[in-house]
């Protein structure tokens, strides 16, 4: 793919009126994923493979309501895609990454997406996002005076 499809595949899948993590926004992003497509996050461990990728954002979709994604900054160079976002929702669900029963509190945050294709798929992403800030949101962490 070309930079500027690339571009836009993301501002398709992430558009505004599209609700994140919906079946149809997962049924479009989870089409240009590689069969052995990998997930980092630090600091929580590696997903490996298409399914359970799509098993943790449903679950994540179970977790936070009314979520929200803005595209900060989309920068692509050859095959490597960088997305800068700002995400809010509402910690409605137990948390699936974190473990925490749902706090009903509205939370923001800032991250950071590197995305690596290959022949016209994502292979793989890393995720770099404000846990500790999501964390002190849900009031789990106190928050430093």
């Amino acid at each position: 793919m070309t930079p500027d499809e690339i571009k836009s595949f993301f501002r398709s899948v992430y558009a505004g009126g599209k609700a994140l993590y919906s079946p149809e926004m997962l049924d479009e992003f989870y089409a240009r994923l590689a069969p052995e497509f990998v997930f980092h996050r630090p600091p929580f461990p590696d997903v490996t493979g298409i399914e359970p990728n799509r098993k943790s954002d449903e679950e994540t979709a179970a977790a936070y309501s009314e979520q929200k994604l803005n595209i900060d900054d989309l920068l692509v160079e050859g095959s490597t895609a960088v997305l800068r976002y700002t995400w809010e929702g509402v910690h409605s669900g137990a948390s699936p990454s974190l473990g925490i029963p749902p706090t009903g509190k509205h939370v923001k945050i800032a991250g950071c997406s590197v995305y690596h294709w290959e022949e016209g798929k994502i292979v793989e992403i890393w995720d770099y996002l404000d846990v500790l800030g999501l964390l002190q949101q849900m009031g789990v962490i106190p928050v430093m005076a």
